[in-house]
């Protein structure tokens, strides 16, 4: 990684800046209405991009209404009692080999219902002034965590644009001073560092989000996979056709993640997707960007957990501080890079969605040295 310090260190501290605006400058069109490149070049994507959000926020909504359903009850009580049964194993669920999270979950009648209109809102054509304030529609979300989120959404989008704008010829200076504008808001923006393993699977809601609503889980992983895959392919793409080619391939492997088959979804992930999983060319060349894209997603989980558990008294305060942990940048943190990489790896990268240019048909935990030497297929010998 190239740190702030260190840019400045070797290159004078304008050109830095200069490079610093140019990489926001896109994200600023976006705002004013303007097409972004990504929008330009790969309409069909970027409105895919655009539905994660829309997706998200309609998947909180509709646990919301689950919750305050009367004919919830069971589906409460099944919930409780299976995290129960997590809690005895004593050992974290996430990145594991995911049977918990059987696409039957206990609101099954209502995720069967609504999972064809969210299917819906991933096809329909989404602007970026509609999917600001959908989350904002959503009650239970206090301010902290509609800016948190928001303010995620948009370091994305500055990602993705650096990478397609060809005038932005230093790549990795952008990306670092995306990184530093990015943590500028030290209250609304998550930690450059992997945040501990209890964080997720240890506070007193975890797993309500995947094991209460599997179908919704697995279609907002995937719309996750789909956002860091491309990562992956931009920093990798070695000339314009192939990112062409990989791109078409990109949403040709995500659509298959959304097919129903017997009523149901047979190729969703049961994991959530992670940097070194899906984009590891991306996790090398850029960490800290990429811890914070992991822990942007974890939050969403987190946040999904606390929304999910039935009867909590004040859940706006609750997610006020889910949002305070993510949010610090000295507590909680995983100072060993190779511990947090074995906890993400465990689960496998055909869980987490599979690699970012397909290639890997079948679950790959517990493979041989020979087996997993190159799951990731067709990766680039240079990256763009």
């Amino acid at each position: 990684m190239i740190s702030l310090t260190r840019t400045a260190l070797t290159r004078p501290l304008s050109r830095l800046l200069v490079l610093g605006m140019g990489a926001f400058a896109c994200a600023a069109t976006a705002m004013a209405g303007d097409a972004t490149i990504l929008e330009k070049r790969y309409p069909e994507l970027q409105q895919l991009l655009l539905a994660h959000d829309v997706l998200q926020a309609r998947v909180y909504e509709e646990i919301v209404l689950t919750n305050e359903s009367p004919t919830s009850a069971i589906g409460q009580r099944m919930l409780l009692d299976k995290l129960d049964e997590l809690e005895e194993a004593q050992t974290s669920h996430y990145h594991s080999a995911g049977n918990h999270l059987s696409l039957l979950g206990p609101h099954r009648a209502f995720e069967s219902r609504v999972t064809p209109g969210l299917l819906g809102v991933v096809y329909e054509e989404h602007t970026a002034e509609e999917v600001r304030p959908l989350l904002a529609e959503i009650g239970n979300l206090p301010p902290v965590a509609l800016e948190t989120l928001q303010r995620g959404r948009e370091f994305v989008e500055q990602l993705i644009e650096i990478y397609l704008d060809p005038a932005v010829t230093d790549k990795q200076s952008a990306v670092a001073a995306a990184v530093q504008n990015y943590l500028s808001d030290d209250a609304h923006s998550v930690a450059s560092r992997p945040k501990a393993d209890a964080l997720l699977s240890d506070h007193p809601y975890a797993y309500a989000y995947s094991v209460a609503f599997p179908q919704f889980s697995g279609l907002t992983w995937a719309s996750q996979w789909l956002k860091i895959a491309l990562l992956e392919v931009v920093v990798t793409a070695t000339s314009d056709e192939q990112l062409d080619e990989d791109v078409k391939r990109l949403i040709d492997l995500y659509n298959e993640k959304l097919v129903r088959q017997h009523s149901g979804f047979v190729s969703l992930p049961s994991d959530i997707p992670t940097t070194p999983v899906i984009a590891p060319t991306f996790y090398e060349m850029y960490p800290d960007a990429a811890y914070i894209l992991d822990n942007l997603e974890t939050l969403k989980v987190v946040i999904g957990d606390v929304m999910a558990y039935p009867d909590i008294e004040d859940r706006p305060h609750a997610i006020e501080k889910v949002v305070a942990a993510y949010t610090d940048k000295q507590k909680d943190l995983t100072k060993d890079n190779m511990k947090y990489l074995l906890f993400v790896l465990r689960g496998g990268i055909y869980n987490a969605g599979g690699p970012a240019r397909g290639g890997l048909t079948q679950p790959d935990r517990n493979w041989s040295r020979e087996q997993s030497e190159n799951p990731h297929v067709s990766i680039s010998q240079q990256p763009r």
